[in-house]
Protein backbone atom coordinates (compact mmCIF):
# COMPACT_ATOMS: atom_id res chain seq x y z
CA UNK A 1 0.00 0.00 0.00
CA UNK A 2 1.29 3.03 -1.80
CA UNK A 3 1.15 6.15 1.20
CA UNK A 4 2.43 9.49 1.37
CA UNK A 5 2.63 11.29 4.85
CA UNK A 6 3.36 14.60 6.47
CA UNK A 7 5.39 15.09 9.13
CA UNK A 8 6.65 18.03 11.71
CA UNK A 9 8.59 19.24 14.81
CA UNK A 10 8.64 22.13 16.79
CA UNK A 11 11.65 24.73 16.27
CA UNK A 12 13.52 23.76 19.30
CA UNK A 13 11.90 20.40 20.55
CA UNK A 14 12.22 16.63 19.64
CA UNK A 15 8.53 15.79 19.07
CA UNK A 16 7.46 14.84 16.24
CA UNK A 17 3.72 14.60 14.59
CA UNK A 18 3.04 12.23 11.67
CA UNK A 19 -0.25 13.43 9.21
CA UNK A 20 -1.89 11.44 6.78
CA UNK A 21 -4.69 12.70 5.02
CA UNK A 22 -4.46 15.84 7.25
CA UNK A 23 -5.22 13.28 10.22
CA UNK A 24 -2.94 12.97 12.89
CA UNK A 25 -1.51 9.07 12.72
CA UNK A 26 0.97 9.21 15.53
CA UNK A 27 3.30 11.36 17.35
CA UNK A 28 7.23 11.01 18.84
CA UNK A 29 7.92 12.42 22.22
CA UNK A 30 11.48 12.54 22.99
CA UNK A 31 13.03 12.53 26.43
CA UNK A 32 14.96 15.98 26.88
CA UNK A 33 18.22 14.81 28.05
CA UNK A 34 18.32 10.87 26.80
CA UNK A 35 17.87 9.77 23.46
CA UNK A 36 14.93 7.98 24.53
CA UNK A 37 11.19 8.76 23.32
CA UNK A 38 7.44 7.32 23.63
CA UNK A 39 5.36 6.73 20.31
CA UNK A 40 1.68 6.93 20.32
CA UNK A 41 -0.23 5.59 17.18
CA UNK A 42 -3.52 4.17 16.97
CA UNK A 43 -2.21 0.97 17.34
CA UNK A 44 -0.52 1.07 20.75
CA UNK A 45 2.34 3.16 22.95
CA UNK A 46 6.20 2.59 22.16
CA UNK A 47 8.57 3.07 24.26
CA UNK A 48 12.30 3.45 22.26
CA UNK A 49 14.87 3.31 25.18
CA UNK A 50 19.01 4.09 23.67
CA UNK A 51 21.30 1.93 25.75
CA UNK A 52 25.62 1.71 25.63
CA UNK A 53 28.19 4.48 24.17
CA UNK A 54 30.41 2.08 22.30
CA UNK A 55 28.57 -0.04 21.21
CA UNK A 56 24.80 1.59 20.88
CA UNK A 57 21.24 0.30 20.58
CA UNK A 58 17.78 1.40 21.08
CA UNK A 59 15.15 -1.36 21.51
CA UNK A 60 11.84 -0.70 20.78
CA UNK A 61 9.24 -2.20 23.38
CA UNK A 62 5.46 -2.44 23.56
CA UNK A 63 3.18 -1.44 26.69
CA UNK A 64 3.52 -4.86 27.80
CA UNK A 65 7.65 -4.35 27.99
CA UNK A 66 8.32 -6.80 25.42
CA UNK A 67 11.08 -6.10 23.28
CA UNK A 68 9.67 -5.83 19.31
CA UNK A 69 12.49 -4.53 17.73
CA UNK A 70 16.47 -3.61 18.33
CA UNK A 71 18.40 -0.67 16.51
CA UNK A 72 21.98 -0.94 15.90
CA UNK A 73 24.06 2.15 15.32
CA UNK A 74 26.97 2.43 12.87
CA UNK A 75 28.63 6.06 14.44
CA UNK A 76 31.37 5.93 11.53
CA UNK A 77 29.13 5.50 8.51
CA UNK A 78 26.05 7.32 9.58
CA UNK A 79 23.97 4.35 9.03
CA UNK A 80 21.72 1.94 11.15
CA UNK A 81 20.33 -1.76 11.29
CA UNK A 82 16.69 -3.15 12.54
CA UNK A 83 16.18 -6.02 13.63
CA UNK A 84 12.75 -6.77 14.55
CA UNK A 85 12.20 -10.39 16.89
CA UNK A 86 10.03 -11.57 13.58
CA UNK A 87 13.66 -11.74 11.53
CA UNK A 88 13.27 -8.94 9.57
CA UNK A 89 16.25 -6.56 8.97
CA UNK A 90 16.13 -3.81 7.38
CA UNK A 91 18.96 -0.77 6.99
CA UNK A 92 18.49 2.97 7.84
CA UNK A 93 20.89 5.52 6.11
CA UNK A 94 21.10 9.19 5.04
CA UNK A 95 20.30 9.55 1.18
CA UNK A 96 22.53 13.06 0.69
CA UNK A 97 25.13 15.17 1.86
CA UNK A 98 22.51 17.70 3.78
CA UNK A 99 21.10 15.02 5.71
CA UNK A 100 18.00 15.87 4.53
CA UNK A 101 16.86 12.39 2.67
CA UNK A 102 17.19 9.38 4.35
CA UNK A 103 15.88 6.03 3.78
CA UNK A 104 14.70 2.55 5.68
CA UNK A 105 14.50 -0.74 3.32
CA UNK A 106 14.88 -4.22 3.92
CA UNK A 107 16.67 -4.78 0.13
CA UNK A 108 13.66 -6.89 -1.06
CA UNK A 109 9.66 -5.06 -1.02
CA UNK A 110 9.49 -2.52 1.66
CA UNK A 111 11.17 0.80 1.11
CA UNK A 112 10.67 3.96 3.09
CA UNK A 113 12.16 7.18 1.60
CA UNK A 114 12.47 10.12 4.26
CA UNK A 115 12.30 14.27 3.16
CA UNK A 116 12.85 17.25 5.52
CA UNK A 117 13.42 20.84 5.66
CA UNK A 118 13.94 22.37 8.65
CA UNK A 119 10.92 21.26 10.69
CA UNK A 120 8.80 19.71 8.36
CA UNK A 121 9.34 16.86 5.65
CA UNK A 122 7.30 13.81 3.71
CA UNK A 123 7.37 10.05 4.32
CA UNK A 124 6.76 7.97 1.19
CA UNK A 125 6.20 4.28 1.84
CA UNK A 126 4.97 1.39 0.04
CA UNK A 127 3.54 -0.45 3.01
CA UNK A 128 1.55 0.47 6.38
CA UNK A 129 3.95 -0.16 9.18
CA UNK A 130 4.03 2.40 11.93
CA UNK A 131 6.40 1.36 14.13
CA UNK A 132 9.73 1.48 10.94
CA UNK A 133 8.09 4.82 10.11
CA UNK A 134 8.04 6.43 13.03
CA UNK A 135 11.57 4.33 14.11
CA UNK A 136 13.07 6.28 10.75
CA UNK A 137 12.37 9.69 12.49
CA UNK A 138 13.67 8.20 15.64
CA UNK A 139 17.32 7.17 13.90
CA UNK A 140 17.17 10.84 12.17
CA UNK A 141 16.70 12.61 15.75
CA UNK A 142 19.58 10.13 17.24
CA UNK A 143 22.30 11.50 14.62
CA UNK A 144 20.80 15.24 14.73
CA UNK A 145 21.20 15.36 18.40
CA UNK A 146 24.75 13.76 17.84
CA UNK A 147 25.80 16.12 15.80
CA UNK A 148 24.64 19.30 17.57
CA UNK A 149 26.32 17.61 20.50
CA UNK A 150 29.64 17.26 18.55
CA UNK A 151 29.52 21.36 17.49
CA UNK A 152 28.92 22.32 20.92
CA UNK A 153 31.90 21.03 21.64
CA UNK A 154 33.98 22.05 19.01
CA UNK A 155 32.52 25.29 19.97
CA UNK A 156 33.56 25.29 23.64
CA UNK A 157 37.03 23.87 23.05
CA UNK A 158 37.55 26.63 20.81
CA UNK A 159 36.35 28.84 23.46
CA UNK A 160 38.00 27.44 26.15
CA UNK A 161 40.99 27.45 24.06
CA UNK A 162 40.98 30.93 23.32
CA UNK A 163 40.72 32.09 26.99
CA UNK A 164 43.29 29.63 28.37
CA UNK A 165 46.03 31.02 25.56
Amino acid sequence: MEQTLNWRKGLFDSNYQVFGNALLKFSLNFSSLKNSAIATTQQGIYLLKSEGYSNPETKILNNKNEVLAIIRYDWVGFKAKILFTSGEVFDWSFQNSWLSRWTINNHKAKQIIYNSSTNSGLIHANMDDEILIFTGLFIREYYSRILYALVLLVILMSFTRNILV
